[in-house]
């Protein structure tokens, strides 16, 4: 396994690159040192553009595995359905997925996001407009859709 570093004015994120498909996307609070290799480096470039507010990440290559049907059906959605720079809440989400009634049960597929990046659930909001939780922190939430150009 390889992996890339990038650091940003919200802290770090750290890539995981298996079989040239990026498997995991974690952040951090901290700042790492950057870095990439020749494995990596198609990874931190993307991204790195991504951070200077271009819609490139629909580009890299990911190997994402999901447990559930319903599962696969909201993050393939997400990912699909809620463009660069907009957000959708947990209800609307559910009723795109072809789940009406499963707001909470969305949320709890955001949390267990391990690709965060390339199926954004920092675009995902709570119904009555406020930002909602992001597990690295809310601070990370805030910083990603800001660079979308979606202000907080």
């Amino acid at each position: 396994m390889e992996i890339f570093v990038i650091t940003t004015e919200a802290g770090s994120i750290k890539g995981f690159v298996k079989n040239n498909k990026i498997i995991e996307i974690k952040f951090y609070n901290d700042y790492l040192e950057e870095y990439y290799d020749n494995h990596t480096a198609l990874f931190y470039k993307t991204i790195k553009k991504y951070f200077k507010g271009y819609d490139v990440l629909d580009e890299l290559p990911y190997e994402k595995y999901f447990k559930t049907v319903f599962e696969e059906r909201v993050m393939k959605t997400l990912k699909n359905k809620v463009l660069f720079g907009h957000v959708v809440s947990y209800g609307e989400l559910a009723v795109m997925a072809g789940y009406p009634r499963a707001a909470r049960a969305v949320g709890t597929v955001m949390a267990h996001n391990n690709l965060p990046l390339i199926f954004p659930c920092h675009r995902v909001i709570k119904s009555d407009g406020r930002i909602g939780n992001f597990g690295p922190g809310q601070h990370w939430k805030e910083f990603l859709l800001k660079i979308e150009k979606y202000i907080v």
